[in-house]
């Protein structure tokens, strides 16, 4: 349970900074900035989190289990991610460097949060 509450926390606690950061460019650039951001967060941090829930869920019976797990589980976020960059990419009007930018700051973003929590623990 204790894994459920660190990924949830970092997955609101992104939602929440991009949120604003998204509401920024929307209202002193233009539309298509602030989604470019919110699609950039987004397609970075929601595979991030059902990897982590399917991480989470399993049972530290074995090393090879838990292992299995976290490779099966980055299989999984590179496969929604790849699906999300593509349904962007063709569906929704952003600005490529902007969206690339929010990418790249989540990632940094959730990179130092896992560093702080785990470091905590």
């Amino acid at each position: 349970m204790r894994w459920l509450r660190i990924i949830s926390f970092m997955f609101f606690s992104q939602s929440i900074i991009i949120g604003l950061f998204a509401l920024f460019f929307y209202y002193t650039i233009d539309e298509i900035t602030g989604n470019s951001v919110v699609s950039g967060g987004l397609v970075y941090c929601v595979p991030a989190f059902f990897a982590g829930l399917f991480v989470s869920r399993t049972s530290n019976k074995s090393a090879v289990s838990v292992l299995t797990k976290a490779y099966i589980g980055s299989l999984y976020k590179i496969g929604i991610t790849i699906f999300l960059f593509i349904y962007v990419f063709k569906n929704i009007p952003i600005n490529i460097s902007v969206f690339l930018a929010a990418y790249l700051i989540t990632f940094v973003a959730q990179s130092t949060m896992s560093y702080f929590l785990h470091k905590s623990n």
